[in-house]
């Protein structure tokens, strides 16, 4: 017995102080001069303390997903993740997934969601730093079918949902699918975001829009992973903008 925890102990210890892989997907937003050569400066928080990795990022193109490797100290679970522009670039991320080994050794993944946010080590076109934490371990998909009405369709408009509930409320990522032409007249896109809160039993849902444009929808359809879907109908045919309220109850 003495002998066996003592061996488990000096394994959870070796783990605790030992580099551990960190493996980044990096997702680049498809706005026109989002993507940089870089370098971006990378740091996670976790629950036993936080890791700099230094400027391990760059040419992130335009609409991109690029998948990244570094060596550091452990973190535990990971809460936050920390970027820094090192040029005066633009740079707009979409989306970063981090799968780390956690202190009991299991490899988990994290998501954070950037939305539309210009960064730049240049202050006239946006912010140098940009913290993201984690909002929980809930996964939403989101079903939208986009009116079939004259100028219903969108481009360019990059909006998020802010789901709200009898727990609170929790916002999505940017609704946008790789290589695909979204909000498109009388077309069903559908829209997975792991990593939210759980708001409890949903009420209501708020369109966030980003862009100059207008969209109409007909329904919009979220559902917790293993809960049954919950449907918003856009009965007065509302088109949601930037200056708009775009809120829908049940």
């Amino acid at each position: 017995w003495y002998l066996h925890n003592t061996k488990q102990w000096y394994q959870r210890r070796v783990r605790a102080t030992k580099p551990q892989p960190y493996y980044f997907e990096v997702h680049t937003s498809h706005e026109k001069n989002a993507g940089t050569t870089g370098p971006i400066n990378v740091a996670v928080e976790g629950a036993i303390g936080k890791t700099d990795f230094g400027p391990i990022w760059s040419d992130l193109g335009k609409g991109s997903v690029k998948n990244f490797t570094a060596l550091g100290s452990p973190t535990g679970l990971i809460s936050c993740i920390e970027l820094t522009m090192l040029t005066p670039d633009n740079w707009m991320p979409n989306k970063v997934v981090v799968q780390s080994e956690d202190n009991k050794g299991i490899h988990t993944k994290r998501y954070f969601y950037s939305n539309y946010i210009w960064m730049s080590s240049d202050p006239s076109k946006g912010v140098l730093t940009q913290e993201i934490c984690k909002q929980g371990d809930t996964v939403y998909a989101i079903a939208v079918t986009t009116s079939t009405m004259k100028g219903a369709d969108a481009d360019h408009i990059w909006p998020s949902v802010i789901i709200k509930g009898t727990k609170g409320e929790t916002e999505t990522g940017i609704l946008v699918n790789q290589n695909h032409d979204d909000y498109e007249k009388g077309v069903t896109d559908i829209y997975t975001f792991p990593g939210m809160k759980d708001v409890g039993q949903i009420s209501c849902i708020q369109v966030v829009v980003r862009g100059n444009g207008d969209w109409l929808f007909d329904t919009m359809v979220v559902q917790r992973e293993n809960q049954d879907p919950v449907t918003f109908n856009n009965a007065d045919e509302v088109f949601v903008s930037k200056t708009g309220e775009n809120t829908f109850c049940l």
